[in-house]
């Protein structure tokens, strides 16, 4: 091979070298892109962003502000009931203390007077005028001492059904607007309340198979709490004068209710029959706290609702 053939394959060869260089130098730079863009992410790990540290803010804040549930001694034993189904919760944050069967349908008895006084007041009135007639009168039960040819409010009816339980009352609204069609109302806003497990027969509770649920009747109460509070303060007053809008006669009635002489009852209502037993819905403070109290089918409700009160007091602390 002559001298010009070499140094044409020397300049070949040298040209080659170049290229492959060039190319080795530009495939190494994004690799040492990617470590620099690594290395800056690591950095930028060690300094909060300013969301972050936002939601750190948000989250102790919001901890601050929820109060501390109570805390329970289970050096306590549970307490025995013979009510059939219990609820005791606070209203204020739902915290649960006691639940016994609190899904188990039984006769409402009286507590049906509660939904009764809330479809009067959204549905019927408190300024209707409401006739006492004979068959009124012939209603089970003596509570309220109505006389046929009376004239109330409904306002001052319902306070008469609220503290003495009178059947009477109930049976009144009914003659009102015809019993099946004041039935029908009832079921209609337990249906809207959400109460499942509820159907009414009638607005005294006279009738044993008006059947509900110590978790519907939560929801009962919290609604009038809610929207209609004259029921439960109308049921904690120990007595009330009333008179008929067409008589000049007046009378003071009492509340039937043994709770109305505790300083912590905040209102309620009892129920009872032979088939239910003895039913109570109580809101009482306890410390801080308003509780509701149901308890269905019990055999001794006053003794069975301070007995539960004594243990919640010895079983949690922070109350």
């Amino acid at each position: 091979m002559n001298i010009q053939w070499q140094t044409l394959l020397l300049v070949i060869l040298i040209l080659v070298s170049v290229t492959i260089t060039r190319i080795g130098d530009e495939s190494v730079r994004p690799s040492e892109a990617l470590v620099s863009s690594e290395e800056n992410s690591a950095v930028n790990s060690l300094t909060p962003s300013p969301e972050l540290d936002f939601q750190r803010t948000s989250i102790l804040r919001t901890s601050f502000e929820v109060e501390k549930a109570p805390a329970r001694d289970w050096e306590v034993l549970d307490p025995r009931v013979g009510a059939e189904s219990v609820l005791i919760q606070s209203l204020d944050d739902n915290y649960p203390f006691f639940h016994l069967n609190t899904y188990k349908t039984w006769p409402m008895a009286s507590l049906t007077k509660l939904l009764t006084a809330l479809v009067v007041l959204e549905d019927v009135g408190a300024n209707k005028k409401i006739l006492i007639t004979e068959e009124v009168v012939a209603t089970e039960g003596k509570a309220g001492e109505l006389r046929s040819g009376e004239v109330y409010t409904a306002r001052d009816l319902l306070r008469i059904m609220l503290l003495t339980s009178s059947n009477d009352a109930a049976a009144a609204f009914e003659n009102y607007l015809g019993k099946d069609e004041f039935v029908r109302l009832l079921n209609q806003k337990a249906r809207k309340l959400g109460m499942t497990q509820t159907i009414l027969h009638d607005a005294s509770g006279l009738s044993d198979i008006n059947f509900s649920t110590a978790s519907d009747l939560l929801r009962l109460a919290k609604y009038i709490l809610e929207n209609e509070p004259d029921i439960f303060n109308w049921s904690r007053l120990p007595s009330q004068l009333v008179q008929p809008i067409n008589d000049v006669t007046s009378r003071t009635i009492l509340n039937i209710n043994a709770l109305v002489n505790e300083q912590n009852f905040l209102g309620g209502k009892t129920g009872t029959s032979d088939v239910a037993g003895e039913n109570l819905l109580a809101i009482l403070s306890l410390g801080n706290k308003r509780l509701i109290a149901i308890l269905l089918g019990s055999p001794d409700r006053n003794k069975e609702i301070k007995s539960l009160f004594n243990w919640i007091e010895e079983a949690y602390d922070n109350i």
